[in-house]
């Protein structure tokens, strides 16, 4: 237990001085420092990792946000789940001859005894938060063997009866070994970073995939009399109807973590060996993850425009790409970049995907007549500062969002498209006057994400002549600066990438630009202006990631290639 000290206190208040009244009331409630922090992150006042680091400060020790740390696996499998479950402790990586061990209570040196006899080297413990160690143990210490051994010991027999009634199979879906393969699915998937699940019934078997860093991969092929009751009790549970397998169908999961709910959103499709089912994983079990400009591989050049945008009272900012591609989780993070008490910020999403106490967050449904454009009208009925708009979908919503940034409000939003300069003109496209776009636009950020080079496997590669020859140009004699690739290792699956990363492009709108937009300037013109003001396509950003050894010269060329090539 670490006391609530008065050190603990001030720092508290310092970087919240909102907080400062608060204090004795959230204190009262809490038994010890860590309670008395979490409390202070649940109703807004401080993030993760600034309360995490106030107490690590306060007890001589280092905090890690699980929600941004790598994990051994073949160190976790050293330590017992029975002790890391009730001591609340859950190794990371090793370093050397030291194994860094995530603790609630990194002043055990009797636990911190025990974990060295397990893991056979010094143990460095650092802060981690109770749910967040909670949620890492549930996750990291899933076995598939226990999903293999439910599939062994399922019995199919009552799917297989011809006479098979709707009744019936709605009972069967309550059989413990069901619901503990779907559960054990989820896991799997959560452990491995998968985006999205796939269940595919096929002619003879049942093929599930992941979607790991954006590839999808083959992960498990199972009894083909498996697909009907794995599907009917994912359809129970996220709301589906189940006596309905001839039309397509969406539902949604709220899979418990100790630290959050996953949401996972769900879509089945008719085909002609069964119904095909895909999940969507929203969002990581670490709730609690920072959303900082600053961590988000941003190149400081863009971040400052950025910011200079951001900053701006009135205004529309778009963040575009593809799905997937990390849009919302940029925009929550320029929300925290300009997040004060004096500022009245409402986000309308569909679904919410991060919970902030400390804003007012509405859920889109469109079935209950709460569309975006619906909802926006509302808003603008209640004096807002900032707006968030989830997604920018039809002409109406485009409409009201633009004439609220031209009325004194900041917009932020996302929207489909290509590239930067695309985004310019989209709005108009939809149907929006030009004399009302050019005005309120005032910065368009384009974004991908593309696989990065596993740090335990990396080494240097040249890329083949083709490549360089194609995109770069360099003189006779000169030296070429290295480039890597990842080899292939356990911890990566032996892909040589383990996550992703970020690459950017950022449009600022100029006054030059924003003529060129009025005079119906076509898009090669709208680009020959932005580049002459300094504006830079994604693949150069790419391309420097690549230089630093952060990914390959080939992932960069395949997610920014023109249609033109």
């Amino acid at each position: 237990m670490i006391a609530i000290s008065p050190d603990i206190r001030k720092k508290a208040s310092d970087v919240c001085p909102a907080f400062a009244a608060q204090l004795e009331g959230l204190a009262i409630h809490a038994d010890d420092a860590v309670e008395f922090m979490q409390n202070a992150i649940h109703y807004g006042y401080l993030d993760r990792d600034t309360a995490g680091e106030i107490i690590a400060e306060a007890i001589g020790r280092t905090h890690v946000n699980l929600g941004k740390t790598l994990f051994q696996q073949d160190l976790i499998d050293k330590v017992p789940f029975e002790l890391a479950s009730s001591k609340k402790a859950i190794p990371l990586y090793k370093m050397g001859t030291v194994a860094t061990v995530a603790m609630v209570d990194p002043l055990d040196t009797k636990l911190i005894s025990a974990l060295e006899l397990f893991l056979g080297s010094k143990v460095s413990p650092v802060f981690s938060f109770p749910d967040e160690v909670e949620s890492a143990i549930v996750v990291k210490y899933h076995s598939p063997l226990e999903f293999d051994k439910l599939v062994d010991e399922f019995d199919f027999s009552p799917f297989l009866h011809a006479d098979l009634t709707d009744q019936h199979l709605a009972e069967l879906m309550e059989s413990n070994q069901l619901i503990g393969m779907t559960d054990s699915l989820i896991l799997m998937a959560l452990k491995e970073r998968a985006s999205d699940i796939h269940i595919e019934p096929k002619k003879h078997d049942l093929l599930i995939r992941f979607r790991v860093d954006g590839s999808l991969t083959e992960r498990l092929v199972l009894s083909k009399n498996l697909a009907l009751p794995l599907v009917s009790r994912l359809k129970v549970i996220s709301g589906m109807d189940i006596t309905n397998r001839r039309t397509p169908q969406d539902g949604r999961i709220n899979f418990p973590l100790p630290i959050k709910n996953i949401d996972i959103r769900l879509s089945t499709l008719p085909t002609i060996n069964g119904e095909k089912m895909v999940m969507r994983m929203l969002g990581s079990p670490f709730a609690g993850t920072t959303l900082n400009l600053e961590t988000l591989d941003i190149v400081p050049s863009l971040l400052t425009r950025l910011k200079q945008v951001i900053r701006q009272p009135n205004g529309i900012l778009f963040v575009t790409g593809p799905t997937g591609c990390g849009k919302t989780t940029t925009l929550y993070a320029a929300l925290n970049f300009i997040n004060r008490p004096s500022l009245n910020i409402i986000t309308l999403e569909d679904p919410v995907e991060y919970e902030w106490p400390s804003i007012n967050q509405v859920q889109v449904d469109e079935k209950a007549g709460r569309s975006f454009h619906t909802l926006l009208r509302s808003v603008l009925r209640q004096d807002p500062d900032v707006i968030l708009v989830g997604e920018i979908r039809d002409t109406e919503t485009a409409r009201i969002a633009t004439q609220a940034a031209m009325t004194g409000h900041l917009v932020l939003t996302t929207l489909h498209t290509n590239d930067a300069i695309q985004a310019s003109t989209r709005l108009m496209d939809m149907g929006v006057e030009r004399f009302m776009v050019a005005p309120s636009l005032i910065g368009v950020l384009n974004q991908r994400l593309v696989r990065r080079i596993c740090p335990f496997c990396r080494v240097e590669h040249p890329p083949g002549e083709k490549n360089l020859s194609r995109f770069f140009t360099w003189r006779e004699g000169a030296t070429l600066p290295p480039f890597y690739r990842g080899e292939g290792c356990e911890r990566c699956n032996h892909s040589g990438y383990l996550g992703r990363i970020a690459i950017h492009e950022f449009l600022y709108i100029t006054h030059r630009l924003r003529d060129g937009l009025l005079g119906q300037l076509n898009y090669h013109q709208l680009l020959d202006i932005a580049n002459s003001e300094g504006f830079h396509e994604m693949r150069y950003d790419g391309y420097k990631k690549a230089l630093r050894g952060l990914t390959t010269l080939e992932e960069v060329i395949e997610a920014t290639m023109p249609e033109t090539e």
